[in-house]
């Protein structure tokens, strides 16, 4: 059973009684370390166990096309997701972590306001970078197994965004022809 959370308590409860974790697509490598692995971590302990062999899975953002036009869709959706999640207030730690509370709260009044359309634009690139992986198809991979590999053991795409089911498939193939040649590499060396 896998359990999914954001906040430190029931991260915990997921690490103590479920066997893999669902990391929110709001977070970012820094809240993932810092506030995620360290509260599994201890749900785990208090479980008698440790993190090896528990499964760990995420949906990084993703803002990648092969167009400048696309491209630029890409990032106006995935800046749109990162406010509309922004704008919930059980999420605002996961921006307080990084300095970014006051925009929680902003997101938020737009958000009883009904102004919807206003949000996207008050994310900026600093936000956008440490939220998602802005980066070209062919360079996407490797990115999220530098933010991630180590910690997820599995991982699927977040796109909010019309795309290429064709730059998908081709990532995902990617990130397992990468995790594959490390696997191997392992397994050569016992």
């Amino acid at each position: 059973m896998l359990l999914a959370g954001v906040g430190e308590v029931m991260t915990a409860v997921a690490g103590e009684v479920a066997d893999g974790f669902v990391c929110h697509g709001f977070t970012t490598e820094r809240y993932l370390r810092e506030v995620t692995l360290p509260a599994l971590a201890l749900g785990r302990s208090r479980a008698g166990a440790d993190l090896a062999g528990y499964e760990v899975s995420g949906q990084p953002l993703v803002a990648t096309a092969t167009t400048p036009e696309a491209m630029d869709a890409a990032i106006r959706g995935v800046r749109e997701q990162i406010a509309f999640y922004g704008s919930t207030p059980a999420y605002r730690p996961v921006l307080d972590l990084h300095g970014w509370g006051e925009l929680s709260d902003t997101l938020h009044q737009l958000s009883v306001q009904g102004r919807w359309n206003e949000m996207g634009g008050l994310i900026d690139d600093d936000v956008l970078n440490a939220f998602a992986v802005v980066d070209a198809p062919d360079r996407v991979a490797g990115t999220l197994l530098r933010r991630f590999g180590d910690v997820m053991t599995r991982m699927s795409l977040y796109l909010p965004y019309e795309s290429d089911p064709e730059i998908g498939a081709r990532i995902a193939a990617d990130v397992h022809s990468a995790t594959s040649s490390v696997i191997e590499d392992r397994d050569t060396r016992r």
